[in-house]
């Protein structure tokens, strides 16, 4: 008999597509793939969402699958673990705790919300769902959950970075030079982006020349100091330009093409533009974490990124030399290719047998 999992897809009819979004797409298509598996995809709570929402913020929502069969596993893949009263087992997935470690980076209102639920879901779930093993470990050390509670399903690139695109992304987002370098994400400290455009402000001039530094992402919260910086190195006349929000089918063009993709983020729950990146081909350089090392493995470098000279120095080295390229390209490829969306579903099944 097959098991019966069922899946909140509730954030796939947003507008604009979140990381959470991104991964709830994933996780749906691997669990529909499995024979082994009764796969069932929920798009709205028995309320409107907004509204659902809101009530179960303060623990006054009705149950979730107030009118849904019974079912073995319902997962819940924003943070929020919702009531049930139909599902023998419920998984939520906790993505990072960037609420409790950098809090001033949350948007006010959802950092409420966040000390709202998370705590909540971490207590209540039998299952905890996250990325990677070092948030795994910040669970356990913030929660006192036990190991066995916490399932790790890394986050496999989608298979379209694989593929060749052949969209001119020099010419459609009018990149200044036919060489650049690459980084996505919101504008939001978290990602520490300033710290980025100063690395490349100190590069030889001769390298600016050549390669332009491409950042795309729309604006987040307390975006104000990357956007001056972005401002006064236009004013200054560098070759950086922010394309904003991109259509996401141009996303692997523009990992595909770029010389070197820079990931300078202060904290990750995992890093998925790391093996987007390598699966498009492309030399990565992250912050030097415990997660993205935990991400990136041996296949990428890593900096000091509160050291504009060393940041700088890291992207030259990789500028500058051929067989360095080369090297990364390989591994990286060869480590985007180690995660499988199977493993994940197997390891879910897993908690269930």
């Amino acid at each position: 008999m097959r098991l019966r999992i069922r899946l909140d897809t509730s954030t796939l009819s947003a507008k604009h597509q979140s990381g959470v979004a991104s991964y709830t797409s994933l996780l749906s298509n691997a669990l529909s793939s499995d024979t082994d598996i009764a796969y069932e995809p929920i798009r709205k709570p028995p309320l409107p969402i907004r509204l659902y929402t809101k009530l179960h913020s303060y623990h006054l929502a009705p149950p979730y699958d107030l009118f849904l069969p019974s079912t073995d596993l319902t997962i819940f893949p924003n943070f929020a673990k919702w009531p049930t009263i139909k599902s023998k087992t419920v998984a939520t997935v906790i993505h990072d705790l960037t609420y409790l470690y950098y809090p001033e980076f949350v948007e006010k209102a959802n950092l409420r919300y966040l000390r709202r639920v998370v705590p909540h879901a971490a207590r209540r779930s039998d299952v905890i769902i996250t990325m990677s093993e070092t948030v795994k470990g910040e669970l356990i050390k913030e929660f006192g959950l036990p190991r066995s509670k916490i399932i790790v399903t890394p986050i496999p690139p989608a298979a379209i970075f694989f593929e060749k695109s052949t969209i001119d992304v020099i010419e459609k987002y009018k990149i200044p030079t036919n060489k650049y370098i690459y980084f996505i994400g919101n504008l939001e400290p978290r990602k520490n982006i300033t710290a980025l455009i100063h690395a490349y402000r100190a590069l030889p001039t001769s390298i600016k020349n050549e390669y332009s530094l491409i950042i795309a992402g729309s604006k987040g919260w307390k975006s104000e100091a990357a956007e001056a910086e972005l401002e006064k190195a236009a004013k200054d006349g560098e070759n950086i330009k922010h394309i904003g929000r991109i259509n996401q089918t141009d996303n692997p063009a523009l990992y595909q093409n770029a010389a070197l993709f820079v990931m300078p983020s202060l904290y990750e729950g995992f890093g998925i533009p790391v093996l987007e990146a390598m699966a498009s081909g492309t030399p990565v350089l992250c912050s030097d974490i415990p997660v993205l090392h935990e991400t990136g493995g041996n296949a990428c470098l890593y900096t000091d990124t509160s050291s504009t000279n060393n940041f700088s120095a890291q992207i030259k080295s990789v500028l500058t030399s051929p067989a360095l390229q080369k090297q990364l390209r390989t591994d990286g490829l060869r480590r985007a290719t180690s995660y499988i969306w199977s493993k994940n579903v197997h390891t879910i099944k897993d908690k269930l047998i």
